[in-house]
């Protein structure tokens, strides 16, 4: 049943490839980003690659939905879904008390410890799958198996910046204070929003990140800005 296209609005076009977080649907994603990108559709206005889904938005008053709709219908198949190749990054995270205010909690519903969320977190390669929800916030799959939890019953107020956060199968490194109803389990060295930065995010759509302890003692001297 896929690849299929329904309309945002009227100013919007949503391809989806599938409705789960997969590697190979997110790869189509970023292939048919790339071409539709390259083919410099006219009145296309700005492309957002998603987990599983594509959003084309365009200018109504330049192209309407079904030229829009005959157009990206013959891009479909088109890229190479394999040779999308992001950059890897590599997170220091401090897991000290202070920062993980939620590690106790969500290992004893795991049934397991404290160290073993943190070595199970550190021992995993997380893929930047979009943008959503506020600035700067990449979502990331890629958290194992063993240490996959749902989300809180009920969202905490005040979760600060650099909170690195975990729930079922994605994490997330926040960047401005917000609600969270996710897993807080330590504080990132760097914050992915980038003010001030023509290109203001740290990430891109698939790249990859490995999260690497570290002391709060080396925290303190990487900056807490």
């Amino acid at each position: 049943m896929y690849p299929t296209m329904r309309p945002i609005a009227d100013t919007g076009v949503l391809v989806e490839f599938g409705d789960q977080i997969d590697d190979g649907i997110h790869a189509q994603v970023l292939a048919m980003d790339r071409t539709v990108n390259a083919a410099n559709l006219h009145g296309v206005t700005e492309l957002i690659p998603t987990y599983a889904a594509l959003y084309v938005g365009y200018d109504a008053l330049l192209v309407g939905y079904a030229e829009i709709t005959a157009q990206l219908e013959t891009l479909l198949g088109q890229g190479d879904a394999s040779t999308a190749q992001g950059k890897h990054w590599k997170i220091p995270v401090c897991y000290d008390a202070e920062f993980a205010p939620d590690l106790p909690e969500l290992a004893s519903a795991l049934g397991k410890s404290e160290e073993f969320v943190v070595e199970q977190h550190t021992s995993a390669t997380y893929k930047v799958y979009m943008y959503g929800f506020a600035p700067g916030y990449a979502y990331l799959g890629g958290v194992p198996p063993v240490i996959q939890h749902p989300r809180k019953p009920t969202p905490v107020m005040g979760v600060p910046p650099k909170a690195v956060m975990i729930t079922g199968s994605q994490a997330l490194i926040s960047t401005v204070t917000m609600p969270s109803g996710w897993w807080v389990i330590g504080r990132s060295a760097i914050n992915p929003l980038r003010g001030g930065n023509d290109d203001p995010f740290l990430f891109d759509v698939g790249d990859t990140i490995g999260f690497e302890r570290m002391t709060r003692a080396d925290f303190d001297k990487y900056g807490q800005g």
